[in-house]
């Protein structure tokens, strides 16, 4: 009998942790059991605490209602700004751009310039051949505003 209460505090646990149920923690509660004397017969072979925590073959362990309940929302890092200087800026904006189609091996410069907000322009050479500016200088323009959320120009020497 006190097998087939247990199992039945065990289901009656986790239905309610799975409904989370507020007030609904007289299920969970274990209940109230004589303890035997001290020096009877019956307090030596009973165990005064699990080691297991309260686990008995196959049901969870009793977990007090005071700790916290364990959140399973993901946790949102807040992405910040990064300080870069200039040169570091061109080169992350040209990695961009190669990230898309048909990128010119040779023929494209990239100048960063101002301070808050900062600004690209891309400079398109004759080595770059035959390509489409006004494409290019709308996806550059795409990346800088991408980017001045997440980086910031550096105070250096090369501004």
């Amino acid at each position: 009998m006190s097998e087939t209460t247990e199992r039945d505090r065990g289901l009656l646990s986790l239905i309610d942790r799975l409904v989370k149920r507020p007030g609904a923690s007289a299920a969970t509660k274990p209940f109230e059991t004589a303890k035997p004397a001290a020096g009877s017969k019956d307090a030596v072979d009973a165990p005064a605490d699990p080691p297991d925590g309260g686990a008995r073959e196959g049901l969870d362990p009793i977990v007090p209602e005071d700790k916290p309940q364990a959140s399973l929302e993901p946790v949102l890092a807040v992405e910040s700004t990064r300080e870069v200087s200039r040169t570091e800026l061109a080169e992350l904006i040209i990695k961009a751009l190669q990230a898309g189609e048909k990128y010119p091996t040779k023929g494209f410069e990239i100048t960063v310039y101002g301070s808050h907000p900062w600004n690209a322009m891309l400079r398109i050479l004759p080595v770059a051949g035959p390509v489409n500016a006004k494409v290019w200088r709308e996806r550059l323009q795409t990346v800088v505003l991408l980017f001045r959320d997440r980086y910031e120009i550096k105070d250096s020497a090369d501004a």
